[in-house]
């Protein structure tokens, strides 16, 4: 009876450890922001200091259609309601949370125009350029900041909270020039390329929810994908996520929405 017993509670716990065993399925999101119709193209900025080196004039990039009407700078990251559990987070992300952002001036303009940091993580601000900046930063859940960043210099920072929508990264020596930086307890989130295509690795599989932000409209209401036309007053997009590849595809944008 004792043996019986024992052997019971042996399965038992083996039990109770082949489920915690059981491996988390994660799937990679990726896809393509397409603008349908025409933008007009934005004005040359006018350069107003040190002309002698950033030039006459620099292309704007707030709004910056690729090959292919690809839509740049589109910052997409996972959302949660009020309320819901945070989902689990795979091992990899572990090492790119230490891993720094920079984020350069580079030729009187900031690169990247739109950066994506976790909260903690290092940001690196940087200037590769052979006169002075400075960086001047807004946010609503973080302390602002605006520190001069000489020639060949980097002033580094990290962000203690996490911030609902993109902060403001501006020069006040070089008005025109800024960036936003979204700054994200969670590590899914991305910003698409010249081509607008962007790739957020390793999701837990189910049911996710998307926010969708560009600087020009903010976050972004209505979008087609697979043929659907799909309006969300928040700007948010349902997606399921299975193990593997997900490629959601082109989701196009109107380019009336893109004012």
């Amino acid at each position: 009876m004792k043996k019986t017993q024992l052997g019971l509670m042996l399965l038992a716990v083996v039990g109770i450890f082949a489920q915690g065993a059981v491996a988390q399925e994660w799937g990679t999101v990726k896809g393509r922001f397409v603008v349908d119709g025409d933008v007009a193209k934005l004005p040359a900025t006018s350069v107003t200091k040190d002309a002698e080196f950033c030039g006459p004039s620099l292309p704007d990039p707030t709004l910056m259609v690729g090959e292919n009407n690809g839509l740049q700078n589109v910052a997409i990251w996972l959302y949660l309601d009020r309320g819901d559990d945070a989902p689990a987070v795979h091992p990899d992300y572990a090492s790119a949370a230490k891993t720094p952002v920079v984020v350069d001036n580079k030729a009187c303009l900031y690169a990247p125009h739109v950066a994506t940091i976790m909260v903690g993580q290092p940001v690196e601000f940087k200037n590769s350029d052979p006169i002075p900046h400075n960086f001047k930063v807004e946010g609503f859940a973080n302390a602002g900041m605006n520190n001069l960043v000489p020639v060949g210099g980097v002033y580094e920072h990290k962000f203690d909270s996490e911030e609902r929508y993109p902060m403001n990264a501006s020069c006040s020596i070089h008005p025109w020039m800024s960036a936003k930086l979204v700054v994200r307890e969670l590590p899914y989130m991305a910003v698409t390329g010249e081509d607008g295509s962007f790739e957020i690795k390793n999701l837990p599989v189910g049911e996710h929810k998307l926010q969708v932000w560009h600087e020009v409209p903010g976050t972004i209401k209505e979008v087609t994908m697979g043929g659907e036309k799909l309006k969300d007053r928040k700007g948010l997009l349902e997606i399921t996520v299975k193990a593997g590849d997900n490629d959601l595809g082109d989701i196009t944008v109107d380019a009336g929405d893109l004012k």
